[in-house]
């Protein structure tokens, strides 16, 4: 097959031929890297992980009353994970561990069991009582912020709620002191006890916005620490610098014969036949 390649780059069947030629550099830079890249694994330190698992009770995303035909959402998971991330979690975090916020954010991973309300928080640390101990104080913290970031648990949606019962139950009660039992004061005994059921569950889900189901406990054992990594950079970047060593080689190589060229041709030598001729005279002198 015909070389394709761009003029003045080197030809496809070079690159077999360069790695030939620095078989021995590319091979001792790749050893170099790996024994560099197993030397920094064995200094990182070794990390712990314990995890909280958390049950959070349902809470609707806002009030509504039951006149609105449109039923609420449920918080979803997603942003209860989120609220992980907020500062009083992650210095309740970062007080466990003995770290910055931002060092208690990395070490910070949630995960959520699927179709439930769990969530389990896993935390990393350097030792087994830290990782465990920041587990369960994000648990707490999640809890308490629940209580007070949903807009569906604080004490202004609450109260409204309870003024609406209030009113509704008066109305109510105007309508039964009559002897008839109208469709409409039917349908408000409805409405008045799905309010009280409403305000009821509100009430108990910000008593208990949440409940840990499993508290973290010390793990026995540090993380499966990440070696390939390491040993595959050292090994990479021990193949660069081979091939940087094989191709200032050839440069200088190629260089040398350059200047081999360049340099001036020695002076004219007199040739064979030039030399034999005051021979021969002298021979044929000699024979007078």
């Amino acid at each position: 097959m015909a070389d394709v390649s761009p003029p003045g780059l080197p030809a496809l069947a070079d690159y077999p031929a360069f790695l030939r030629r620095h078989a021995r550099w590319i091979a001792v830079g790749m050893l170099v890297g790996l024994a560099l890249g197993w030397l920094w694994s064995l200094r990182s330190p070794e990390h712990y992980s314990a995890r909280a698992s958390v049950a959070l009770t349902p809470v609707p995303v806002y009030v509504t009353t039951p006149t609105t035909e449109t039923i609420p959402p449920e918080v979803s998971i997603d942003t209860d994970a989120h609220l992980l991330n907020s500062p009083k979690v992650l210095r309740a975090i970062a007080d466990a561990l003995g770290v910055d916020e931002a060092e208690a954010a990395d070490a910070l991973s949630v995960t959520a069991s699927a179709n439930s309300h769990v969530l389990h928080i896993r935390i990393a640390g350097s030792s087994p009582q830290r990782a465990a101990d920041a587990a369960n104080a994000a648990a707490k913290a999640l809890i308490q912020r629940r209580r007070t970031a949903l807009a569906a648990l604080r004490p202004g949606q609450q109260r409204q709620l309870r003024t609406l019962v209030a009113y509704e139950t008066r109305v109510l009660s105007r309508e039964q002191d009559g002897e008839l039992v109208t469709t409409e004061s039917a349908e408000l005994a409805d409405q008045v006890f799905l309010l009280e059921t409403a305000l009821r569950q509100l009430e108990e889900a910000r008593a208990n916005p949440g409940e840990v189901v499993s508290p973290a406990i010390p793990p026995s054992a540090a993380d499966r620490p990440d070696t390939e990594v390491p040993l595959v950079s050292g090994a990479m970047l021990g193949l660069l610098c081979g091939c940087a060593i094989g191709a200032a080689r050839d440069r200088l190589a190629r260089s040398g014969r350059r200047r081999m060229r360049e340099l001036p041709r020695p002076a004219h030598i007199p040739t064979a036949e030039a030399s034999s001729l005051p021979r021969t005279s002298l021979r044929t002198h000699d024979a007078h």
